[in-house]
């Protein structure tokens, strides 16, 4: 039987993984402001919040970087919807996928309360990262990511999402964004 796009790793591998529904859609953007309403108008998104992060650091392909990242996040139904503006000259999964110029579509996430679980489990499989890093909040919300390398086999990444604050695991709720707007992690996107 002929396997499905490039996949090196068959079905069974995959229903082991017991990988939790896809929760975020992200999209590389040029410009925050200019970029929110035209998702917003596709996706029936009416407010956007940008986050306000006290700390960012990542590593790609296992080399520490330097950029700037601005993200502004809505919500769908239950799905969250990601757009990212990016800035810096280093290397990063966010130029080399979908490329400098591009942007569009750049990954799915999943939430997970155990990254380091699910990273092992997915590195077990045959898929390993190619971008991690923390992200920092100023009320105390810490969010640990890991882009996995599943472009061969599905042709988008897979990104690995834990949010925690005071060690409590969150996920990435609505709620949590009108949280963060109280204690000034998020702000409403100026349209």
């Amino acid at each position: 039987m002929k396997s499905f796009c490039n996949a090196s790793i068959d079905i069974d591998t995959l229903k082991k993984l017991k990988l939790p529904p896809v929760r975020q859609l992200g999209f590389i953007v040029p410009s925050l402001k200019e970029s929110a309403p035209y998702y917003g108008g596709l996706f029936n998104i009416r407010k956007w919040f940008k986050t306000k992060t006290t700390g960012f650091t990542y590593s790609f392909k296992g080399e520490p970087g330097d950029m700037n990242i601005d993200i502004a996040v809505a919500y769908s139904g239950r799905m969250q919807i990601e757009l990212i503006e990016v800035a810096g000259n280093d290397n990063n999964i966010y130029y080399e996928y979908p490329g400098r110029e591009g942007f569009g579509l750049h990954h799915i996430g999943i939430v997970v309360n155990n990254l380091k679980k699910y990273r092992e489990r997915m590195m077990n499989a045959g898929i390993s990262p190619l971008q991690e890093g923390v992200l920092k909040f100023g009320g105390g919300g810490v969010t640990r990511f890991s882009y996995m390398d599943t472009m061969e086999q599905f042709g988008v990444i897979l990104e690995l999402i834990e949010t925690r604050a005071y060690g409590i695991s969150l996920g990435m709720p609505k709620w949590l964004v009108s949280i963060g707007r109280i204690t000034g992690d998020t702000v409403t996107l100026q349209k």
